[in-house]
């Protein structure tokens, strides 16, 4: 996809011919922004949407053709999704390659700004540290409702964690009144919300290093980030008590959109039209294979 000498007529064209174009905004949390005109996006699924009006061109996509490099910000230590490669420090994971491979097809460079927790990641966003967050975030109704989100180009299950000797904890159910280690804005720390836990803020090491030491009873965290840790570190006694299966009204919650401010309509569109590329000539399918395995790619709903 060559969009570097783009010119707004073309622009509009493209964003008409746009099989998903963004509805409403996105992310995960946190800069006020002007009402878009563009219909909000479904709470479902924003790629369900494909009918939304031609927004009018804001500019944001040609600014950064222009400037020749898209900033992305992302939470790191997070593997497989964000992380540090061991002996070379250069960053990598799942994230990461999809955000490169937005800006090849877009044809310009990439560059990162990693935090080392959730929380800053989307406030950054709000502060135009950079153009978008792409770091597995889901697209809820609150981040619809303030951000601009693409459309779904993953899908990454959850699990709840407990320590190792845990026989109270069997089920999401079972988390009335206990402690979970996560952030309480992020979509892990909302599941355990919404099944009566406290949370308080921790990334998945301190996370699992509570379990082990019984100063938490839980850790809602994707299976894959799960699995590799705990395949790193056996001697942490933790262990899955169970697999989040959201039902068809949280279905947004396994999902993965390109979270942009909401100003930034243009650009969000221009996204989302190169993720749907990505996913019809294969390379996402490729990716998640090669990250997560040939399950998982194959019961991903949006590469079918």
């Amino acid at each position: 996809m060559k969009l570097k000498k783009l010119v707004p007529a073309a622009l509009s064209l493209a964003l008409v011919l746009s099989l998903a174009a963004c509805g409403g905004g996105g992310g995960t949390t946190n800069s006020p922004a002007p009402e878009s005109e563009s219909p909000a996006a479904s709470t479902d699924s924003p790629a369900a949407n494909t009918e939304t009006a031609v927004p009018e061109d804001d500019g944001s996509l040609q600014r950064v053709l222009d400037a020749g490099v898209l900033t992305v910000g992302n939470e790191g230590n997070w593997l497989p999704y964000v992380y540090n490669e061991d002996g070379t420090g250069e960053l990598t994971g799942f994230e990461v390659e999809v955000a490169r491979e937005i800006g090849a097809r877009l044809g310009v460079d990439v560059e990162f700004q990693t935090a080392d927790s959730w929380d800053p990641v989307l406030a950054g966003l709000d502060a135009s540290r950079y153009d978008v967050v792409i770091s597995g975030v889901n697209p809820n109704p609150e981040r619809q409702e303030k951000y601009a989100c693409s459309i779904a180009y993953a899908e990454n299950p959850y699990c709840l964690v407990v320590n190792g000797d845990n026989t109270d904890i069997t089920s999401f159910e079972d988390l009335e009144g206990k402690l979970c280690i996560n952030s309480p804005s992020s979509a892990a720390g909302q599941i355990a919300q919404r099944y009566g836990a406290t949370t308080a803020d921790g990334d998945l090491t301190a996370a699992m290093e509570q379990l082990n030491t019984g100063r938490a009873d839980g850790h809602v965290n994707n299976v894959a980030a799960v699995e590799e840790y705990m395949e790193t570190r056996p001697e942490v006694n933790v262990k899955i008590a169970a697999i989040y299966e959201p039902d068809a009204e949280h279905s947004y919650e396994i999902e993965s959109s390109v979270m942009c401010r909401k100003e930034d309509q243009s650009l969000c569109d221009g996204i989302s039209e190169v993720l749907q590329e990505m996913i019809d000539d294969g390379f996402l399918y490729d990716l998640t294979v090669e990250y997560f395995g040939q399950s998982v790619a194959d019961s991903t709903s949006i590469y079918q």
